[in-house]
C-alpha cells in the first residue's frame, strides 16, 4: 500500500468518526433542551422519583420564604418540536408563539401561545403576563398567568399576581401571592 492509499483511509476512518460524533452530539442536545423535570418519567419507586424532583431555587426571593419538600412530581410539558429560551438569554418586549415554548431566561413582556403550552423552568422569570393554553411555572412569575385549559405550580414555583385558569395544579413546596379566578 502506498502512502496515498493509507491517507485514503485514514481520511476515511476520520470522517465516520466524525459522522457518528455528530449523531451524539444531536441526540444529546435534543435531550438536554427538554428540561429535566419535565423528562417523560417510567414507573419508579419512591427513592428514586424522589431524586427526579425539582429542587429550590437558591434565592427565589426577596422575602423569606417557607419551604416544604415536595410530596408529589407533577407531569409537566413536553418541548418537543417546541422553541426554547435559553438560561442566558433576556427579552425586553413581547413574545407570542406559534409552538410550545421553554422558558430557562428572563422575559419582560406578554408572552403569548395561545394554542400550546408554556413552561418557565427554575431559571426562568418572566412578567408582566403569560396567556397560553397551558402553562407549567417552575420558576418566577410576576404578573398575570391566562390559561385556557391548566395552570401547574410546581414545587420551586414562584408566582406574585394573578391566575385565571379552568383547572389549577398546585405542589407543596410552591410559593404564590396571587388572586386565582
Amino acid at each position: 500500500m502506498g502512502g496515498a492509499d493509507v491517507f485514503f483511509v485514514l481520511s476515511l476512518i476520520a470522517l465516520i468518526i466524525i459522522v457518528l460524533d455528530g449523531k451524539r452530539r444531536i441526540k444529546h442536545r435534543a435531550s438536554a433542551a427538554q428540561p429535566s423535570s419535565c423528562r417523560q418519567q417510567q414507573r419508579q419507586s419512591p427513592s428514586q422519583e424522589a431524586s427526579n424532583l425539582p429542587t429550590q431555587p437558591q434565592n427565589p426571593a426577596k422575602e423569606d420564604l417557607p419551604t416544604s419538600p415536595p410530596t408529589e412530581t407533577t407531569q409537566c410539558l413536553s418541548a418537543s418540536g417546541g422553541s426554547l429560551i435559553g438560561s442566558t438569554l433576556r427579552i425586553d418586549g413581547d413574545v407570542s408563539a406559534h409552538e410550545a415554548l421553554v422558558i430557562s431566561g428572563a422575559i419582560v413582556g406578554h408572552v403569548t401561545a395561545w394554542e400550546h403550552s408554556v413552561m418557565v423552568n427554575e431559571a426562568g422569570s418572566v412578567s408582566p403576563r403569560i396567556e397560553a393554553r397551558t402553562i407549567c411555572v417552575a420558576g418566577s412569575v410576576t404578573g398575570q398567568l391566562m390559561a385556557t385549559d391548566q395552570a401547574i405550580m410546581l414545587s420551586s414555583a414562584r408566582v406574585s399576581g394573578s391566575i385565571d385558569a379552568t383547572r389549577l395544579k398546585c405542589e407543596s413546596g410552591a410559593w404564590l401571592k396571587s388572586t386565582v379566578k
